[in-house]
């Protein structure tokens, strides 16, 4: 009697399993919906790194024209310079203004890194001599985009 007492606690301590929580049909696990909830947000970081890509090829060349632009609208500014004031005129400079320049000087996109590019020139003075102050702008264009440089020279 003592001995069916202790198999009858010992029953009693092991906990049974409810019948409807055991069948295969009626098992839930949280795998499925968790892997697809991680594929759907790596997904979602891979097409925005996509997107970050392309917006930062587009603004390389984008500034790469704006270099380039910038540049060439220099370089029409010295070139300006040197007819204004030619270095064989040194230091005299006599008989030479605004009319010297060249509107729109040739050969500056002969570089195969300003071809596409453009450079306009004017010129404009003002006082009297010999207190004239030239005022040369340089306007250089790459592919659209547009760069001014102003120069004074007296």
């Amino acid at each position: 009697m003592i001995e069916d007492r202790y198999e009858m606690t010992r029953r009693e301590r092991v906990p049974r399993m409810p019948t409807h929580l055991s069948s295969p049909f009626r098992e839930r696990g949280v795998g499925l919906p968790v892997a697809i909830f991680v594929i759907t947000i790596l997904s979602a970081f891979v097409v925005n790194m996509g997107y970050l890509v392309q917006d930062n090829a587009s603004g390389r060349s984008e500034q790469i024209q704006t270099a380039r632009a910038q540049l060439i609208a220099e370089s029409g500014a010295n070139l300006a310079l040197s007819e204004l004031f030619p270095p064989a005129a040194a230091p005299s400079y006599v008989g030479y203004d605004c009319s010297d320049v060249t509107a729109s000087p040739s050969g500056l996109d002969a570089d195969p890194g300003m071809a596409g590019c453009s450079v306009t020139l004017s010129c404009t003075a003002s006082g009297t001599a010999p207190n004239i102050i030239y005022t040369i702008t340089s306007i250089g264009v790459c592919d659209g985009i547009t760069q001014t440089v102003a120069v004074d020279a007296i």
